[in-house]
């Protein structure tokens, strides 16, 4: 079995970027592997070569609620002129794997690759039957991947009653008089995109212009932008601010001040699990230099904590104004699982026994991910990418950033937490 780097390395070499994305080849990669561990993977597909790995171990207690760990093959794009090494070289070097999808999940694809070939090979089974999924599409919905296994293949998770993916279990603050906090995702947000549409009248660009609809969208966008978040406290984001400061925090303006001030490149990540998120993401009018156009449009990224979609509705609505068209292009509701019981517990005793004295909270993760689907097959949720990352490493960055790239001690610390969270 390849260390849990060149697996890395191996998978970031196929290109995955999506969309336009064809998984096979990194597909059949990850099944040979599977195959050579001894175990049976099945290859599905929705379309020609969006292809998705499924596979189960078998578990000596065959009584007991089975676990789901998946993770998606597909990358967004890279622009290979912008990064210090090529996005799709797969390059170890200066202690770290380089690449489109070393965070972004092809680190995670790898460390449950070769916790599982670990875990066989000493001889060792689960207790628990273990679904592994390793699937096409997320970064574009994952009507492919996940939705598609969901929807026509719910048989393969039979059992299943929690499931693992993105993103979690990483170290936010590493204090250095004492051990880490981690924090595991029991929650994305919502998501909600928009276009809005203004109309205007299209003229000749010498002249003064009738109704110029860029003018009334830029007004919108910008009554957007300036708009006033507010702040709320889901239970997890208490609970984790109440573990970093070492005291009962509970004020909104306090627990934001916790999760913000000692938590470095975190910071930003965990603010917007406290508020629902509204970004203009792309713009567009005109095809021509010389003609106002007869409208213009703007696309809107909105990520909303649960219980706040109908009053995000309500806002984007009466600040697009009466004369703008808006339209729901997208919408995904929040996932959100239990952060008392005994999967969360297992994932925490896991880093525990990994890294003595560490502790483990729980946190709302700010976008989405294919939990979403496992979800609807009755199955508690987490994010669990276990990583002991190191001080001024900003992970949070690294997600569709240039220079991806996750550190190797990293990968091998989180290979060892998965194995031994699959004995559990």
């Amino acid at each position: 079995m390849k260390p849990v780097e060149e697996i890395c390395a191996d998978l970031i070499r196929f290109d995955t970027s999506n969309p336009g994305a064809d998984e096979r080849d990194a597909a059949e990669y990850v099944a040979a592997l599977l195959a050579g561990m001894g175990l049976d993977p099945v290859l599905l597909e929705a379309e020609p070569r969006r292809t998705n790995v499924v596979t189960r171990i078998e578990g000596t207690e065959p009584g007991l609620p089975a676990l789901l760990v998946q993770g998606h093959l597909d990358t967004v794009p890279a622009d290979p002129s912008a990064w210090t090494v090529h996005p799709r070289g797969g390059e170890i070097r200066d202690g770290q794997v380089w690449g489109r999808g070393a965070v972004d999940m092809k680190n995670a694809v790898a460390m449950t690759l070769a916790a599982t070939g670990r875990l066989l090979a000493a001889g060792a089974r689960p207790r628990r039957d273990i679904v592994l999924a390793f699937v096409a599409d997320e970064e574009t919905g994952g009507v492919h991947g996940a939705g598609y296994l969901v929807n026509e293949h719910p048989e393969l998770f039979e059992g299943c009653a929690a499931c693992l993916g993105e993103v979690g279990g990483f170290n936010v603050a590493s204090p250095p008089d004492g051990p880490p906090t981690f924090a595991i995702s029991v929650a994305d947000k919502g998501l909600r995109w928009y276009e809005i549409v203004q109309r205007g009248i299209a003229g000749h660009g010498s002249l003064a212009a009738l109704d110029n609809p860029i003018t009334g969208l830029a007004d919108t966008v910008l009554r957007l932008a300036a708009a006033t978040r507010t702040v709320a406290v889901p239970e997890p984001m208490r609970l984790l601010a109440c573990e970093l400061a070492g005291r009962e925090v509970s004020e909104p303006a306090d627990v934001l001040d916790v999760l913000t001030s000692g938590t470095g490149p975190f910071g930003r990540m965990l603010a917007a699990g406290m508020s629902t998120t509204v970004n203009v993401t792309r713009v567009g009018a005109g095809d021509k230099e010389n003609v106002v156009p007869g409208e213009a449009w703007a696309r809107v990224d909105c990520r909303y904590l649960p219980g706040q979609e109908d009053e995000l509705d309500r806002r984007i609505r009466a600040e697009a104004g009466p004369s703008a068209e808006v339209r729901l292009l997208r919408r995904t509701p929040p996932v959100v699982s239990d952060h008392t019981g005994e999967w969360f517990d297992r994932m925490a005793e896991a880093l525990r026994d990994e890294l003595p004295g560490s502790r483990a909270a729980p946190y709302v993760f700010s976008g989405g991910t294919d939990n979403k689907w496992f979800g609807r097959l009755g199955m508690r949720t987490y994010g669990f990418t276990p990583m002991l990352l190191p001080s001024g490493y900003d992970y949070p960055a690294m997600f569709h950033g240039v220079d991806e790239r996750v550190p190797v001690e990293a990968l091998r610390f989180g290979e060892r937490v998965m194995e031994r969270l699959m004995c559990r």
